[in-house]
């Protein structure tokens, strides 16, 4: 039994490597912002494709925050389904695990892909990107859904641009599948020199990158460079996530968002890993898990709790609010913030 456990591994790790040349081309979209917009409203959400009574909660919090605050757009953190993303784009859990929930918020969400959206041998390993092709592909169906690439950026006028990146591949379970997303392949130095440059070149008031796997996390999942499979995968700990979050976005982006964890979680921008940018985990819109043995000073930490978070961008502030959600779908406001801009 432990050879044949063992055999998908082998099989990965002699797998030959790539003769085609990959490009990864600079995907920027212009999302339908009103002529002279002053104010975005964002609603976060993340791990939400578990499907149940925790996601139906959380979607109906969500619609009635939408309802009360107003919505413009949303992030999706990724794991977006669950054990793995559906085996085509006309695949009934799209309807099921998105339109039907999100669907009358009527915002565009863009959503980044997770573990689980690129399962190979068992899910959530992370390790096949193709398995996400599904997804792109349910992307040109419905214009709710935005995922045109594994990385991308979306512009709101010139007050936030968003910026999307893959960081699965950078610590899947499994080595990858495909050579060429392989941690120190083409696919990393691409997304890399893609974030930095994009971050340096924008003109937007505010930037925030949106990455499934977070920088620093509390939770059970450990924090990048350490996250707890990499105890037993050298090749999981996430070294590759630390740094293409610390070389290409830190100090340059205003937020870099997150889930992966099931927890909701906020670290101020003066944290020691990543100064100049505040973290924010957002990762228990299907499921929830409990504290893990991180100890990093947060602003707010919200375990074994359903949850959200909101965020409005003007040209002078950010507004930050955490909104825990009982069973009966009754969103609490948990955490607020306002972080001014000179």
């Amino acid at each position: 039994m432990r050879s044949l456990l063992l055999l998908p591994l082998l099989l990965a790790a002699c797998a030959p490597a790539s003769t085609t040349t990959r490009v990864f081309p600079d995907v920027a979209l212009t999302l339908p912002a009103p002529a002279g917009a002053d104010t975005v409203r964002v609603i976060v959400m993340g791990d939400q494709g578990k499907g149940g009574a925790v996601q139906d909660a959380v979607a109906r919090a969500m619609r009635a925050m939408c309802r009360d605050l107003g919505c413009d757009l949303g992030l999706g953190m990724g794991d977006n389904f669950y054990p793995k993303a559906p085996p085509d784009a006309r695949s009934p859990l799209f309807r099921d695990r998105f339109a039907a929930l999100y669907g009358e918020i009527g915002v565009p969400f863009l959503m980044a892909a997770g573990n689980h959206d690129e399962s190979w041998v068992q899910g959530g390993d992370g390790a096949d990107p193709a398995g996400l092709e599904s997804e792109l592909g349910y992307a040109r169906l419905d214009p709710q859904w935005v995922m045109p690439a594994h990385f991308y950026r979306a512009a709101w006028a010139d007050l936030l641009q968003v910026f999307v990146v893959d960081t699965s591949p950078l610590a899947s379970y499994l080595p990858n599948r495909d050579p060429v997303f392989r941690p120190g392949g083409p696919f990393e130095r691409a997304q890399r020199d893609w974030l930095r440059g994009a971050l340096a070149g924008s003109a937007a008031r505010w930037n925030v990158v949106v990455g499934h796997h977070p920088l620093l996390n509390n939770g059970l999942h450990g924090s990048a460079g350490s996250y707890t499979y990499g105890r037993l995968l050298p090749w999981a700990g996430g070294e590759p996530v630390r740094a293409l979050y610390r070389d290409a976005a830190c100090g340059r982006a205003d937020v870099i968002a997150a889930g992966h964890d099931h927890t909701l979680q906020v670290f101020p921008a003066d944290n020691a890993a990543c100064p100049g940018t505040r973290l924010i985990v957002s990762g228990a819109a299907g499921e929830v898990t409990g504290p893990g043995p991180g100890r990093t000073p947060s602003e707010f930490q919200a375990m074994n709790t359903p949850g959200f978070f909101w965020m409005s961008f003007t040209r002078d502030a950010l507004t930050l609010r955490a909104f825990t959600v009982d069973a009966a779908g009754v969103p609490t406001q948990a955490y607020a913030s306002v972080t001014r801009k000179p």
